[in-house]
């Protein structure tokens, strides 16, 4: 409401109508209560594509990732800070851990989780790894309800040691035991800076240990700063997540850390690109090969298919393209890899084989001598069977044309047999006969013969020359 009181006093000392003022609000207003569109999940469209292709051509298809919020394989793990102060902050993860759980498996179905915790040198432990990567919930849970806010010392904690120490353990019992492929993201939230070193480990060495040296190495850091920036009044936070690929947010409620967490997880930014399974005589390529995006936006691709020129004709081929998100095939809810299926169809462009192959007078039984004078015709009787092969359809239809009207008779099934008369006055026809002679054909020139299959291709016309009528 205040907006539009705002607008309609600029519009009135304007002097603009205000009939157009009051169309403005409402549209603004109208704005401001449709309902956004919900982030559908996951999905590659087209989901299927069908193009027919002659051998040797290509076409570009246009396809969209939409990619998941959470990346899929996600092992991430919960660091917490848990020294004295940090207790309003434990407390909201501990009430909403389920809550993160389920809004992280829902886009991301195989997600596991790992719990760990740090305070300082001066305090029972500097670092604890609460629990193993796990998809058990309870585990998980049960992890982060040992956090317990205590100690704490001076003002710095011991980060540095912990990151370095989820990166590259040094004791067995401290790897999170991240999985094989897996998108490794430590979530990690505080109200202090760092000491630095922090049990031996600099920030150099730690966004080392987290990037390329260590052993579990890359992990992706989000780091929060509860209440005031002090977690990153060193820059230590901004740094490591800047180094890993991570985000960084500052001044977190400490009554809304879990949300936090689940709005820092969604933002990550992910490397998607497209495979495909096709095989000769059909390849694939995408533009981009990969490209980067954050979780939950849109990746764009240009696929070209392509039929080798030796690609049989008239044959269907089908393969299949999906997404992979950071490496990872991208699912659906259920962990089903999503799809997109590709059917192929080789056109087929080469044209039947006519022939016009001269064949026995009924009467006579017998191919009449063509002899040497060339009016007399290939045969002088008119009888020919008339045929046609093609490489993909069994059954072209064969045609006979007269080449002195242009007239057309046919469609005809190859193999047919017919006698043809060459008679400069008489109109051009064709009418059945009885016997082996299926149709008799009457024309002004010569007969000419063509064929043409299920897919259009046209053959050229040859002759099937008579003797011209007596002057």
């Amino acid at each position: 409401m205040n907006s539009f009181s705002s607008v309609s006093k600029k519009r009135i000392r304007w002097g603009i109508s205000s009939g157009f003022v009051v169309m403005a609000a409402l549209v603004a207003m109208l704005l401001m209560v449709l309902p956004v569109a919900a982030h559908s999940g996951p999905e590659l469209t087209p989901a299927s594509v069908e193009v027919t292709l002659k051998p040797g051509e290509s076409v570009d298809i246009e396809k969209t990732v939409h990619t998941p919020e959470i990346a899929p394989l996600a092992d991430i793990c919960f660091l917490a800070d848990t020294t004295g102060s940090m207790g309003g902050a434990i407390n909201n993860v501990k009430a909403n851990a389920q809550n993160i759980i389920d809004a992280v498996q829902a886009e991301s179905p195989d997600a596991q989780f790992c719990v760990a915790e740090y305070k300082d040198f001066t305090d029972a432990f500097a670092y604890k790894l609460n629990q193993t990567v796990t998809g058990d919930e309870l585990l998980v849970q049960a992890g982060i309800n040992a956090w317990v806010a205590s100690g704490g010392g001076d003002f710095p904690e011991a980060q540095l040691n912990a990151l370095s120490e989820m990166a590259d353990p040094s004791v067995v019992t401290n790897d999170p035991a991240f999985r094989p492929g897996s998108t490794r993201v430590i979530v990690w939230f505080g109200d202090a800076p760092g000491h630095d070193p922090s049990g031996g480990h600099t920030l150099a060495s730690t966004i080392a240990d987290l990037t390329t040296d260590g052993s579990n190495a890359p992990i992706i850091v989000i780091a929060l700063s509860v209440g005031a920036n002090q977690l990153n009044s060193s820059g230590q936070a901004q740094a490591i997540a800047d180094a890993t690929g991570g985000i960084f947010r500052s001044g977190v409620n400490e009554a809304e850390v879990a949300d936090a967490i689940i709005d820092a997880l969604q933002a990550i930014d992910v490397e998607v690109a497209m495979v495909s399974d096709c095989a000769a005589p059909i390849s694939t390529t995408f533009n981009p090969a990969s490209q980067t995006v954050q979780s939950g936006d849109h990746a764009v691709f240009t696929e070209t298919i392509t039929a080798a020129a030796d690609a049989e004709q008239g044959k269907t081929y089908t393969c299949n393209d999906w997404a992979t998100i950071n490496g990872e095939p991208m699912t659906d809810a259920s962990g089903a890899v999503i799809m997109e299926t590709k059917t192929i169809h080789i056109a087929d462009v080469t044209p039947p084989a006519v022939a016009c192959t001269p064949t026995h007078n009924p009467s006579g039984k017998h191919i009449p001598n063509a002899g040497n004078n060339p009016k007399s015709g290939q045969n002088p009787d008119g009888f020919y069977r008339i045929s046609a092969k093609d490489n993909v359809d069994a059954s072209p239809q064969v045609f006979v044309v007269d080449m002195g009207t242009g007239t057309v008779f046919g469609p005809y099934p190859s193999d047919t047999d017919i006698k043809y008369t060459q008679a400069p006055g008489v109109t051009p026809s064709a009418s059945p006969m009885a016997g082996e002679v299926e149709y008799h054909i009457k024309g002004k020139g010569d007969a000419g013969v063509y064929a043409v299959d299920a897919s259009g291709n046209k053959s050229t016309v040859v002759s099937c020359k008579v003797p011209p009528p007596p002057k």
